[in-house]
């Protein structure tokens, strides 16, 4: 009976553990969020703050589904967003390949809005002013 219950005890204390972060699907973010926040403020939207994402950061995914809401403040004023819920999904087609679309659930339909291409690892090291010595 005790062997029963420490093994509960075991498995619910292990059950709790937060799920380690991905860390390639938190650079893929970084990219994303950034690119997407970027636009937002190209736009005068900045008033726009990161609501949901799907999925999590957990796993790796080539799409990411980002859904933005007006913030509380700016409800307040007089100025209200026509839309109070903006959607981009960003795609990754490749590691140096990246595409934001503006997402219309009621039409159905996406607009790329973004599309980047990073440099190659070997372009960023030649464009860094300083080397970091790696022991």
């Amino acid at each position: 009976m005790r062997t029963i219950i420490l093994l509960s005890a075991v498995l619910g204390v292990s059950a709790c553990q937060p799920q380690q972060i991905n860390r390639a699907a938190q650079q893929q973010h970084f990219i994303c969020k950034s690119l997407i926040e970027g636009f937002l403020k190209t736009q005068r939207l900045g008033e726009y703050q990161l609501d949901h994402l799907q999925p999590t950061l957990h796993q790796t995914a080539s799409v990411r589904a980002y859904s933005y809401r007006a913030s509380r403040d700016i409800t307040m004023k007089v100025n209200i967003p026509a839309q109070q819920n903006l959607q981009f999904e960003c795609l990754q087609n490749s590691a140096q390949h990246y595409e934001i679309k503006l997402v219309n659930p009621q039409q159905n339909s996406k607009q790329i809005l973004l599309s980047l291409d990073l440099p190659s690892q070997k372009t960023i090291d030649t464009l860094t002013a300083f080397q970091l010595k790696t022991q």
